[in-house]
Protein backbone atom coordinates (compact mmCIF):
# COMPACT_ATOMS: atom_id res chain seq x y z
CA UNK A 1 0.00 0.00 0.00
CA UNK A 2 1.19 3.52 -0.76
CA UNK A 3 1.84 5.76 2.47
CA UNK A 4 2.84 9.23 1.85
CA UNK A 5 4.06 11.15 5.36
CA UNK A 6 4.94 14.61 5.75
CA UNK A 7 6.03 17.22 8.05
CA UNK A 8 5.18 21.02 8.39
CA UNK A 9 5.79 23.76 10.68
CA UNK A 10 3.38 25.74 9.92
CA UNK A 11 3.85 28.99 12.28
CA UNK A 12 0.50 28.59 13.95
CA UNK A 13 -3.16 28.61 12.03
CA UNK A 14 -5.89 31.39 13.14
CA UNK A 15 -3.48 32.97 16.06
CA UNK A 16 -0.24 33.54 16.51
CA UNK A 17 2.10 35.45 19.57
CA UNK A 18 2.48 39.31 18.04
CA UNK A 19 6.11 39.27 18.63
CA UNK A 20 6.31 35.94 16.20
CA UNK A 21 5.46 38.25 13.55
CA UNK A 22 8.38 40.18 13.07
CA UNK A 23 10.64 39.48 10.48
CA UNK A 24 12.00 35.95 10.79
CA UNK A 25 14.48 35.29 13.83
CA UNK A 26 14.84 39.01 14.14
CA UNK A 27 17.18 40.63 16.43
CA UNK A 28 14.39 42.72 18.03
CA UNK A 29 12.31 39.41 19.04
CA UNK A 30 14.83 38.12 20.51
CA UNK A 31 15.78 41.28 22.83
CA UNK A 32 11.67 40.98 23.51
CA UNK A 33 11.87 37.55 24.35
CA UNK A 34 14.94 37.42 26.25
CA UNK A 35 13.99 40.21 28.62
CA UNK A 36 10.30 38.58 29.01
CA UNK A 37 12.85 35.56 30.16
CA UNK A 38 14.62 38.14 32.91
CA UNK A 39 11.42 39.39 33.83
CA UNK A 40 9.64 35.64 34.61
CA UNK A 41 13.01 35.09 36.46
CA UNK A 42 13.04 37.83 38.54
CA UNK A 43 9.00 37.40 38.96
CA UNK A 44 9.75 33.54 40.46
CA UNK A 45 11.75 34.85 42.90
CA UNK A 46 10.30 34.74 46.52
CA UNK A 47 11.17 38.38 47.88
CA UNK A 48 11.06 41.14 45.66
CA UNK A 49 13.13 43.66 47.46
CA UNK A 50 16.24 45.50 46.56
CA UNK A 51 17.91 45.02 43.19
CA UNK A 52 14.93 42.74 42.40
CA UNK A 53 12.21 44.81 42.52
CA UNK A 54 14.05 47.85 40.92
CA UNK A 55 14.72 45.47 37.74
CA UNK A 56 11.15 44.13 37.66
CA UNK A 57 9.80 48.02 37.69
CA UNK A 58 12.60 48.68 34.99
CA UNK A 59 11.10 45.84 32.76
CA UNK A 60 7.89 46.97 33.27
CA UNK A 61 8.50 50.31 32.69
CA UNK A 62 10.52 49.74 29.51
CA UNK A 63 7.30 47.84 28.03
CA UNK A 64 5.29 50.72 28.96
CA UNK A 65 3.13 49.48 31.71
CA UNK A 66 3.19 52.82 33.11
CA UNK A 67 1.03 54.43 30.34
CA UNK A 68 -2.62 53.62 31.27
CA UNK A 69 -3.66 54.97 27.40
CA UNK A 70 -1.89 52.78 25.96
CA UNK A 71 -4.72 48.85 25.41
CA UNK A 72 -3.13 45.23 26.02
CA UNK A 73 -2.98 44.29 22.50
CA UNK A 74 -0.48 47.31 21.94
CA UNK A 75 2.15 45.38 24.10
CA UNK A 76 3.96 42.52 23.45
CA UNK A 77 2.87 40.85 26.44
CA UNK A 78 0.39 41.02 29.32
CA UNK A 79 0.29 40.17 33.07
CA UNK A 80 -2.55 38.32 34.02
CA UNK A 81 -3.20 38.98 37.44
CA UNK A 82 -5.80 36.19 38.68
CA UNK A 83 -5.36 36.88 42.49
CA UNK A 84 -3.65 39.43 44.03
CA UNK A 85 -1.68 42.62 42.32
CA UNK A 86 2.38 42.57 40.78
CA UNK A 87 1.79 46.65 40.69
CA UNK A 88 -0.25 49.74 40.27
CA UNK A 89 0.83 52.71 38.84
CA UNK A 90 0.50 55.78 40.72
CA UNK A 91 -0.79 59.28 39.06
CA UNK A 92 1.69 61.73 38.51
CA UNK A 93 2.34 64.72 40.73
CA UNK A 94 1.40 68.52 39.59
CA UNK A 95 4.09 69.68 37.20
CA UNK A 96 5.36 70.05 33.87
CA UNK A 97 7.90 67.79 34.27
CA UNK A 98 5.95 64.82 36.38
CA UNK A 99 5.38 61.54 35.38
CA UNK A 100 3.36 58.19 36.42
CA UNK A 101 5.25 55.96 38.32
CA UNK A 102 5.15 52.18 38.73
CA UNK A 103 4.85 50.80 42.20
CA UNK A 104 4.95 46.74 43.34
CA UNK A 105 1.92 45.99 45.23
CA UNK A 106 3.31 42.54 45.88
CA UNK A 107 6.29 41.85 48.16
CA UNK A 108 7.36 38.32 46.72
CA UNK A 109 5.84 35.13 44.72
CA UNK A 110 3.53 34.32 47.38
CA UNK A 111 1.57 37.81 47.14
CA UNK A 112 0.57 37.80 44.31
CA UNK A 113 -1.07 34.85 41.11
CA UNK A 114 -0.37 35.81 37.90
CA UNK A 115 1.84 34.93 34.94
CA UNK A 116 3.10 36.90 31.62
CA UNK A 117 1.26 35.86 28.69
CA UNK A 118 2.59 37.08 25.14
CA UNK A 119 -0.20 38.97 23.30
CA UNK A 120 -1.41 37.20 20.48
CA UNK A 121 -2.89 38.34 16.94
CA UNK A 122 -5.30 37.28 14.35
CA UNK A 123 -3.21 35.16 11.42
CA UNK A 124 -3.85 36.88 7.95
CA UNK A 125 -7.34 34.76 6.39
CA UNK A 126 -4.83 34.45 3.39
CA UNK A 127 -1.91 33.27 5.18
CA UNK A 128 -4.43 30.16 6.63
CA UNK A 129 -5.75 29.69 3.54
CA UNK A 130 -2.32 29.30 1.84
CA UNK A 131 -1.36 26.57 4.92
CA UNK A 132 -4.25 24.62 3.50
CA UNK A 133 -2.89 24.75 0.07
CA UNK A 134 0.67 23.53 1.04
CA UNK A 135 -1.13 20.54 2.89
CA UNK A 136 -3.67 20.25 -0.02
CA UNK A 137 -0.45 19.57 -2.56
CA UNK A 138 1.74 17.60 -0.08
CA UNK A 139 -1.33 15.22 0.02
CA UNK A 140 -0.44 13.71 3.10
CA UNK A 141 -2.10 10.20 4.84
CA UNK A 142 -0.03 11.10 8.08
CA UNK A 143 1.04 15.06 8.82
CA UNK A 144 2.94 16.28 11.33
CA UNK A 145 2.41 19.61 12.50
CA UNK A 146 4.45 21.93 14.11
CA UNK A 147 3.82 25.13 15.89
CA UNK A 148 -0.09 24.73 16.53
CA UNK A 149 -2.16 26.54 19.24
CA UNK A 150 -4.18 23.78 20.46
CA UNK A 151 -6.23 20.64 19.82
CA UNK A 152 -9.48 22.07 19.04
CA UNK A 153 -7.66 24.80 16.48
CA UNK A 154 -6.28 21.56 14.76
CA UNK A 155 -9.64 20.41 14.85
CA UNK A 156 -11.25 23.60 13.43
CA UNK A 157 -8.82 23.89 10.91
CA UNK A 158 -9.48 20.56 9.27
CA UNK A 159 -13.07 20.57 9.22
CA UNK A 160 -13.32 23.94 8.27
CA UNK A 161 -10.20 25.52 6.01
CA UNK A 162 -8.72 22.29 4.68
CA UNK A 163 -13.04 21.03 3.41
CA UNK A 164 -12.79 24.18 1.21
CA UNK A 165 -9.75 22.82 -0.55
CA UNK A 166 -11.49 19.05 -0.74
CA UNK A 167 -8.72 17.77 2.00
CA UNK A 168 -9.87 15.70 5.00
CA UNK A 169 -8.11 14.15 7.93
CA UNK A 170 -10.82 11.94 10.03
CA UNK A 171 -8.27 11.61 13.32
CA UNK A 172 -6.39 14.77 14.94
CA UNK A 173 -4.03 14.71 17.94
CA UNK A 174 -2.04 17.38 20.20
CA UNK A 175 -1.18 17.91 23.29
CA UNK A 176 -0.30 20.80 25.25
CA UNK A 177 3.55 21.02 25.74
CA UNK A 178 6.16 22.68 27.89
CA UNK A 179 5.94 26.31 25.43
CA UNK A 180 3.28 28.62 26.77
CA UNK A 181 3.00 30.58 23.32
CA UNK A 182 1.23 27.91 21.75
CA UNK A 183 3.50 26.62 19.63
CA UNK A 184 2.65 22.82 19.75
CA UNK A 185 3.28 19.15 18.04
CA UNK A 186 -0.06 17.68 16.39
CA UNK A 187 -0.91 15.41 14.28
CA UNK A 188 -3.58 14.75 11.25
CA UNK A 189 -4.15 11.75 10.34
CA UNK A 190 -6.20 9.56 7.55
CA UNK A 191 -5.51 6.29 10.10
CA UNK A 192 -6.49 5.94 13.53
CA UNK A 193 -4.66 7.28 16.20
CA UNK A 194 -4.18 4.71 18.86
CA UNK A 195 -2.35 6.35 21.29
CA UNK A 196 -0.16 9.42 22.36
CA UNK A 197 2.89 9.20 24.66
CA UNK A 198 3.85 12.83 26.20
CA UNK A 199 7.45 13.67 26.91
CA UNK A 200 7.14 16.94 29.04
CA UNK A 201 8.27 15.44 32.17
CA UNK A 202 11.10 14.32 31.10
CA UNK A 203 13.96 16.24 32.88
CA UNK A 204 17.49 16.97 32.99
CA UNK A 205 19.47 15.23 35.64
CA UNK A 206 21.56 17.98 36.94
CA UNK A 207 19.14 21.01 37.18
CA UNK A 208 15.74 19.07 36.84
CA UNK A 209 14.15 20.88 34.12
CA UNK A 210 12.22 19.70 31.12
CA UNK A 211 14.40 18.48 27.97
CA UNK A 212 12.05 19.20 25.36
CA UNK A 213 11.34 22.66 24.58
CA UNK A 214 7.95 21.59 23.53
CA UNK A 215 7.42 17.82 23.83
CA UNK A 216 8.69 14.91 22.12
CA UNK A 217 5.50 13.51 21.32
CA UNK A 218 4.87 9.61 19.99
CA UNK A 219 2.04 8.79 18.25
CA UNK A 220 0.73 5.35 17.38
CA UNK A 221 -1.05 4.96 14.46
CA UNK A 222 -3.04 2.28 13.08
CA UNK A 223 -2.55 1.20 9.41
CA UNK A 224 -5.31 -0.21 7.45
CA UNK A 225 -3.70 -3.58 7.47
CA UNK A 226 -2.86 -3.59 10.94
CA UNK A 227 0.56 -2.66 11.22
CA UNK A 228 1.64 0.20 13.32
CA UNK A 229 3.69 3.62 12.54
CA UNK A 230 4.64 5.39 15.49
CA UNK A 231 5.42 9.26 14.56
CA UNK A 232 7.75 10.77 16.76
CA UNK A 233 7.36 14.79 16.79
CA UNK A 234 9.59 17.40 18.02
CA UNK A 235 10.82 21.66 17.38
CA UNK A 236 13.59 21.86 18.90
CA UNK A 237 15.10 24.60 20.85
CA UNK A 238 15.52 27.90 18.19
CA UNK A 239 18.78 29.46 17.24
CA UNK A 240 17.57 32.47 17.27
CA UNK A 241 16.66 33.35 21.45
CA UNK A 242 19.32 33.21 23.66
CA UNK A 243 22.50 32.39 23.57
CA UNK A 244 24.42 30.78 21.16
CA UNK A 245 26.38 28.00 23.27
CA UNK A 246 23.23 27.48 25.80
CA UNK A 247 21.10 27.44 22.53
CA UNK A 248 23.27 24.37 21.28
CA UNK A 249 23.48 22.67 24.24
CA UNK A 250 20.07 21.87 24.47
CA UNK A 251 19.41 21.58 21.27
CA UNK A 252 22.13 18.56 21.72
CA UNK A 253 20.27 17.11 24.94
CA UNK A 254 17.41 16.93 23.02
CA UNK A 255 18.91 15.31 20.01
CA UNK A 256 20.55 12.46 22.60
CA UNK A 257 17.21 12.02 24.47
CA UNK A 258 15.02 11.70 20.99
CA UNK A 259 17.94 8.85 20.08
CA UNK A 260 17.12 7.33 23.50
CA UNK A 261 13.73 7.03 23.44
CA UNK A 262 14.71 5.45 19.93
CA UNK A 263 16.32 2.78 21.63
CA UNK A 264 12.69 1.36 23.05
CA UNK A 265 12.17 0.24 19.17
CA UNK A 266 13.91 -1.79 16.61
CA UNK A 267 14.69 0.21 13.58
CA UNK A 268 15.47 -2.85 11.34
CA UNK A 269 12.05 -3.59 11.94
CA UNK A 270 9.50 -0.83 13.08
CA UNK A 271 7.74 1.50 11.03
CA UNK A 272 9.33 4.88 12.57
CA UNK A 273 9.03 8.36 12.12
CA UNK A 274 11.20 11.29 13.83
CA UNK A 275 9.40 14.31 12.17
CA UNK A 276 9.51 18.21 12.37
CA UNK A 277 11.64 20.96 13.14
CA UNK A 278 15.08 20.57 14.60
CA UNK A 279 16.24 24.35 14.42
CA UNK A 280 19.68 22.91 12.63
CA UNK A 281 21.39 22.01 9.38
CA UNK A 282 22.38 17.64 8.90
CA UNK A 283 26.19 19.12 9.47
CA UNK A 284 25.58 20.73 12.72
CA UNK A 285 27.10 19.29 15.89
CA UNK A 286 23.84 19.61 18.39
CA UNK A 287 21.62 17.19 15.81
CA UNK A 288 24.67 15.01 15.56
CA UNK A 289 23.45 12.09 18.19
CA UNK A 290 20.46 11.89 16.56
CA UNK A 291 21.29 12.21 12.89
CA UNK A 292 23.74 9.43 13.72
CA UNK A 293 21.46 6.67 15.04
CA UNK A 294 21.84 3.17 13.46
CA UNK A 295 19.19 2.30 11.18
CA UNK A 296 17.82 5.89 10.91
CA UNK A 297 17.49 7.69 7.60
CA UNK A 298 17.12 11.04 6.67
CA UNK A 299 14.81 10.91 3.75
CA UNK A 300 16.32 13.82 1.50
CA UNK A 301 19.54 12.28 1.71
CA UNK A 302 18.13 9.72 -0.76
CA UNK A 303 19.00 9.16 -4.59
CA UNK A 304 15.46 9.77 -4.99
CA UNK A 305 15.24 13.90 -4.14
CA UNK A 306 16.80 15.93 -6.63
CA UNK A 307 17.64 19.42 -5.79
CA UNK A 308 18.37 21.44 -2.57
CA UNK A 309 17.38 20.58 0.91
CA UNK A 310 16.72 23.62 2.19
CA UNK A 311 13.37 23.99 4.09
CA UNK A 312 13.89 27.59 5.97
CA UNK A 313 13.05 30.77 3.94
CA UNK A 314 16.52 32.27 3.39
CA UNK A 315 17.09 29.50 0.78
CA UNK A 316 20.01 28.10 2.44
CA UNK A 317 19.09 26.03 5.78
CA UNK A 318 17.64 22.80 6.16
CA UNK A 319 15.83 22.45 9.83
CA UNK A 320 13.28 19.99 8.93
CA UNK A 321 13.27 16.64 8.93
CA UNK A 322 11.91 13.41 8.34
CA UNK A 323 14.11 10.60 9.77
CA UNK A 324 12.46 7.33 9.16
CA UNK A 325 13.66 3.39 10.16
CA UNK A 326 15.10 0.99 7.79
CA UNK A 327 11.88 -1.09 6.76
CA UNK A 328 10.56 2.82 5.52
CA UNK A 329 13.71 4.22 3.83
CA UNK A 330 14.11 0.58 1.74
CA UNK A 331 10.41 1.35 0.21
CA UNK A 332 10.80 4.86 -0.45
CA UNK A 333 9.40 5.92 -3.59
CA UNK A 334 9.44 9.22 -4.24
CA UNK A 335 10.70 12.50 -1.67
CA UNK A 336 10.02 16.30 -2.07
CA UNK A 337 9.86 19.67 -0.53
CA UNK A 338 7.35 21.70 -1.10
CA UNK A 339 8.20 25.25 -1.03
CA UNK A 340 5.11 27.33 -2.56
CA UNK A 341 3.69 28.33 0.27
CA UNK A 342 6.74 30.36 0.93
CA UNK A 343 7.44 34.03 -0.30
CA UNK A 344 10.53 35.76 -1.57
CA UNK A 345 10.80 38.87 -2.69
CA UNK A 346 12.92 37.56 -6.11
CA UNK A 347 10.78 34.72 -6.19
CA UNK A 348 14.39 32.65 -5.63
CA UNK A 349 14.98 34.01 -9.23
CA UNK A 350 12.37 31.99 -10.73
CA UNK A 351 13.73 28.56 -9.73
CA UNK A 352 10.95 28.14 -6.68
CA UNK A 353 7.68 30.24 -7.92
CA UNK A 354 5.50 30.62 -5.21
CA UNK A 355 1.62 29.87 -5.37
CA UNK A 356 -0.20 33.30 -6.27
CA UNK A 357 -2.20 33.64 -3.38
CA UNK A 358 1.02 34.38 -1.93
CA UNK A 359 1.89 37.65 -2.22
CA UNK A 360 3.84 38.91 0.39
CA UNK A 361 5.43 37.20 3.73
CA UNK A 362 2.17 38.45 5.42
CA UNK A 363 0.52 36.30 3.54
CA UNK A 364 2.78 33.26 3.07
CA UNK A 365 1.83 29.87 4.58
CA UNK A 366 4.99 29.88 6.58
CA UNK A 367 8.51 30.77 6.67
CA UNK A 368 9.28 27.28 6.68
CA UNK A 369 8.75 24.91 3.75
CA UNK A 370 6.87 21.32 3.94
CA UNK A 371 8.86 17.42 3.44
CA UNK A 372 7.10 14.32 2.40
CA UNK A 373 8.19 11.14 1.73
CA UNK A 374 6.01 8.40 -0.03
CA UNK A 375 6.60 4.73 0.62
CA UNK A 376 5.26 1.21 -0.66
CA UNK A 377 4.73 -0.68 2.41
Amino acid sequence: MPLRIATFNANNLFRRPKVFQLDGLSADAAKVLDDLQKLEALLAKASYSGATGTAIVGLLKKYEFDKSKLFPEQRWFQINEVRGKLFRVKRASPGANAKPEIELVAKGRSNWLGWIELTRENVNAVSTDNTARVIQAVNADVLCMVEIEDRHTLDRFSRLTLKKFKTSFDHNLLIDGNDPRGIDIGLLSRFPIRSVRSHIDDLTKTRRTPIFSRDCPEFEIELPDGRTLWLLGNHFKSQGYGAQTANDAKRKLQAERVREILRRFDLTRDLIVVAGDFNGSPTSTPLKPLLTTPGLFDVLKSPLHRGPSWTYHDGRQQIDYLLVSQPLFAQLRAVGVERRGLFHKTDFKGKFPHFPEVTDEVTQASDHAAVWAEFEI
